[in-house]
């Protein structure tokens, strides 16, 4: 059964990877990035806390992914990646539904933390290293499909969670969500996910024999294929860029976790819960786009076209008041949340080769959550001292300008390094 599996033309079971990745992503990202503040004011009016204390919660998920992620990175690759990410799951089920018994912002702090640490176990990083392990072939193409999975489903999730807290309060909202996770890790982690094709008696996608005497060719033709070690790397321009832009990303990225309780307060809770569904569902052609732009015209051009559209989302923030203004929002932050989640992996992925991607993205991802973890309490911050979003959402158009900018900066300068590995 597993060669007729690894047969060329045959079913292969890397496309059961991609729809593990795509439902993981779906479900476990947007209750911390996209849709985590769609309880920010029923919380806070209950609870009698601020928007900035609730925010801080978010905060601390974060800032637990930037000293994990590097290693969490190397516990799943060296030990029993199937029993780490099943437990992780598990747990992150359990603190969703801790949030639902809270009683004031210390609980949420402590959960937060748990949440952090699950997270970054189940998410983006093991996700990552399935579809490079599954994936010889089309691994831009998977990598766009698992990726939009995080506007899917923060769309379909959105309006019911907005629902659940309208009619039946802010605390079954989040024991609905933590159900939900606990399906996905039981079913996920018992009897669909292995790390490696090997796991299974298969070889990647795409797989072909000459490809060993040849080395891998699999990091898209446009990648510079570097070799350096980290420790060798960071004394590089071209990592420090790398870094830099992807805290960037994460500020910017961060603060648009504040669209959904700003567009409430602007518009009322069901039209900013249709908007937000709008965006996530267009989001998913956004980032397929995305990932067509750099298939076909390469990294340089994708990551423009990802920087000016999440500028041009704060933009359209500024007009929020108007009545074309949510749908503006709609429609442009569909296309600008992208940069977010597809770049990141595909920028490392044209600066290093196979070998080094892995360690490479740890840092990357951990760099995101730097950013990820201020972007929402800063704007939090402006907003409860001013009374107002304006001046935050004009910084972050300056964020999301830096992220493209140190971006093409940091694939520039590792050209000199092309190919290139440690003696």
């Amino acid at each position: 059964m597993d060669d007729k599996l690894n047969k060329k033309g045959g079913f292969h079971y890397a496309w059961i990877i991609l729809v593990v990745t795509t439902l993981t992503l779906g479900v476990y990202v947007p209750v911390v990035n996209s849709l985590s503040n769609s309880w920010q004011i029923a919380v806070t009016n209950d609870l009698g806390f601020s928007r900035t204390a609730f925010s801080f919660t978010g905060t601390i998920t974060q800032a637990v992914g930037i000293f994990l992620g590097p290693v969490i990175s190397v516990m799943l690759t060296k030990y029993n990646f199937k029993r780490i990410w099943t437990a992780a799951a598990i747990t992150f089920a359990l603190a969703v539904f801790g949030y639902s018994m809270a009683q004031s912002k210390y609980h949420f702090y402590i959960l937060g933390f748990v949440v952090g640490a699950s997270y970054i176990t189940t998410a983006q990083i093991p996700m990552m290293m399935l579809i490079n392990n599954w994936f010889q072939e089309k691994k831009g193409l998977a990598t766009s499909i698992a990726v939009s999975g995080i506007s899917a489903g923060g769309a379909l999730l959105s309006p019911l969670i907005n629902m659940l807290i309208e009619n039946m309060g802010w605390r079954m909202s989040y024991r609905v969500y933590a159900l939900i996770i606990l399906v996905l890790a039981i079913v996920f982690g018992f009897f669909l996910i292995y790390l490696k094709p090997e796991d299974k008696g298969l070889k990647p996608y795409g797989y072909k024999e000459e490809d060993e005497s040849v080395g891998s060719l699999v990091d898209s033709n446009k990648s510079l294929n570097v070799g350096l070690s980290i420790g060798a790397s960071l004394s590089c321009s071209f990592f420090i860029f790398l870094l830099l832009g992807t805290v960037m990303n994460g500020l910017a990225n961060g603060a648009s976790l504040q669209f959904p309780p700003a567009l409430q307060e602007a518009v009322g809770f069901q039209v900013a819960g249709t908007v937000v569904s709008i965006y996530l569902l267009v989001g998913v052609f956004g980032k397929l786009l995305l990932g067509r732009i750099a298939d076909k015209y390469g990294i340089n051009h994708a990551i423009i076209f990802g920087a000016s559209t999440l500028a041009l989302s704060f933009v359209s923030m500024l007009l929020v008041d108007k009545p074309f203004g949510p749908w503006l929002v709609a429609i442009v932050f569909g296309f600008g949340l992208a940069l977010g989640s597809v770049l990141p992996p595909l920028v490392t992925s044209s600066i290093y080769g196979r070998k080094m991607y892995g360690e490479a993205y740890g840092f990357v991802q951990s760099s995101t959550q730097v950013g990820a973890a201020f972007g929402p309490l800063l704007v939090s911050f402006i907003f409860d001292s001013s009374g107002s979003y304006r001046f935050a959402w004009l910084i972050n158009i300056g964020f999301a300008i830096l992220t493209g900018l140190l971006w093409l900066l940091a694939h520039k300068t590792a050209k000199p390094y092309e190919g290139k590995s440690e003696k």
